[in-house]
């Protein structure tokens, strides 16, 4: 690295994604100023980067970098000269999520100020980024706009849609890059970074203990999960089945509740469990199937989660992301993300499929001590544990919140705490930002300031790459 430090203006600052990822590669840079108009997003740029805690406990400014608040109103001759330009320019109004109104949208005009300060200030070098809807069909003029734009003020341009999930970090997040150069000779000489696979997975990053609070309430589990109830209207208590009834068959009733049984049973899709039934009066029974999903003879739990796209059911194991409902959308609820989450989004948290068993206090009897642990509310959030029954007369298993009676004949009893589904902590949700040391300093914020930060931001760790290969020589 050359003596001189990299000079950086970083515009739709958010937390300093561009900051943070430079600090990450290892390069030496001074902000001389960034443009934010979130105040909590300002709060959170300051408290990571400008300011540091004194002894009285309060933050005190130790860099001189101004924030030159809204792009539209920003004179470029008043920002002192730097070296790199970053900007993720507002991406609703190219984003599928939205109404994709493209320039139409007043956020969709906010690059042309990109444009104005870099046309006057000239810097080397450029990192913007966007969603992938920008480079839709639907969007082709915008984005051949946006390339001759950058080509009209000097720029050498290369661009490509990156996905942080292969980049080393479990969320399925497509963004747009746009690297741009003064000179021709880097901009050859620049190549994006590979491919790599995951070696850190959804489970990896969890934290370890989490409050009530975040496990979605019955209902809401329910509407993601089967909701099989043959009985509907009795209180969801099966009648009894007596031997009787089971031998001569001739209870109308009980015709009528096989009949029902047997319509509900839903096959799994899948090679390894292609003889497997699973049948649950609650909506959120665990199937144990013969092998796992990487095709190992050990058990495995199973959530049979509603097709968001098509009609029937997708796989979930523990440690799988879920696209949850969202209050104002009909899309994406439901889909499942193996061992990796979707996009975050500002508004929400994302969910998470969570095998219980693994979240038992020390002390509680293991499932396989043979001792049923106490069934109780769990305090919400469906984490009681339940019993398995699968003596019942047909191909399936039977799940109760309460064990029945013992009879003889029934052995197939079994303690099991199942998977539940909770949405991502922050905490959580920025390290799918690529902070895995947990290094931002949230202080101060509240839990969905704390989500729109991380929706909105750049993950540090795929920039943080990028960074590398465009500073590789200075």
């Amino acid at each position: 690295m050359k003596e001189n430090k990299i000079k950086t203006f970083e515009m739709f600052a958010g937390y300093g994604g561009a900051s943070f990822a430079l600090k990450k590669a290892g390069i030496d840079f001074e902000c001389v100023g960034y443009s934010e108009i979130d105040k909590y997003a300002v709060q959170c740029y300051e408290q990571n980067h400008l300011y540091k805690k004194s002894v009285n406990g309060r933050y005190e400014n130790t860099l001189h970098c101004k924030n030159y608040g809204d792009a539209t109103l920003i004179d470029p001759h008043e920002i002192p000269d730097f070296d790199l330009l970053t900007g993720g320019f507002p991406c609703q109004a190219f984003s599928v999520a939205g109404k994709g109104l493209g320039e139409l949208d007043t956020r969709g005009t906010l690059f042309n100020d990109i444009i104005r300060i870099a046309e006057v200030k000239q810097p080397k070098y450029m990192l913007l980024e966007n969603v992938k809807g920008l480079t839709n069909k639907r969007h082709k003029e915008t984005f051949e706009k946006i390339l001759s734009e950058l080509n009209r003020i000097g720029y050498y341009v290369k661009w490509k849609v990156l996905n942080t999930k292969e980049y080393g970090i479990p969320q399925n997040r497509e963004r747009v890059f746009f690297v741009c150069f003064k000179s021709p000779i880097a901009k050859w000489d620049f190549e994006f970074p590979e491919k790599e696979g995951l070696n850190i997975f959804l489970k990896d990053i969890l934290e370890a203990e989490v409050e009530n609070k975040y496990f979605l309430k019955p209902e809401r589990v329910q509407k993601l999960l089967l909701n099989i109830n043959p009985l509907k209207g009795k209180n969801n208590i099966h009648g009894c089945i007596t031997e009787a009834i089971g031998r001569s068959g001739s209870s109308s009733e009980f015709k009528q509740s096989l009949k029902k049984v047997n319509e509900s049973i839903i096959k799994i899709n899948s090679p390894n469990h292609s003889s497997q039934r699973v049948y649950s009066s609650e909506g959120i029974s665990p199937t144990i199937s013969a092998g796992n999903r990487g095709g190992g003879k050990e058990p495995c739990k199973i959530l049979q989660i509603k097709n968001a796209t098509k009609k029937g059911y997708l796989e979930a194991y523990a440690g799988d992301g879920i696209n949850l409902e969202q209050p104002n959308s009909k899309t994406r609820r439901g889909r499942v993300q193996p061992s990796t989450t979707a996009t975050l989004q500002c508004d929400d948290a994302r969910g998470v499929v969570i095998d219980i068993s693994q979240m038992r206090r020390e002390g509680k009897p293991s499932l396989y001590d043979g001792i049923s642990p106490t069934l109780d509310t769990m305090q919400g959030g469906w984490r009681q544990p339940c019993i398995l029954d699968d003596t019942q007369g047909f191909d399936g298993v039977r799940t109760y919140k309460e064990c029945p009676t013992i009879r003889a004949g029934r052995s197939g009893l079994k303690v099991d705490t199942g998977l539940t589904i909770r949405k991502l902590t922050p905490t959580e949700c920025f390290r799918l930002m690529g902070f895995l040391d947990d290094s931002i300093n949230l202080e101060g914020l509240s839990n969905t300031q704390r989500y729109k930060l991380a929706g909105n931001g750049w993950d540090i760790n795929l920039v943080s790459k990028i960074f590398k290969r465009m500073f590789r020589g200075e």
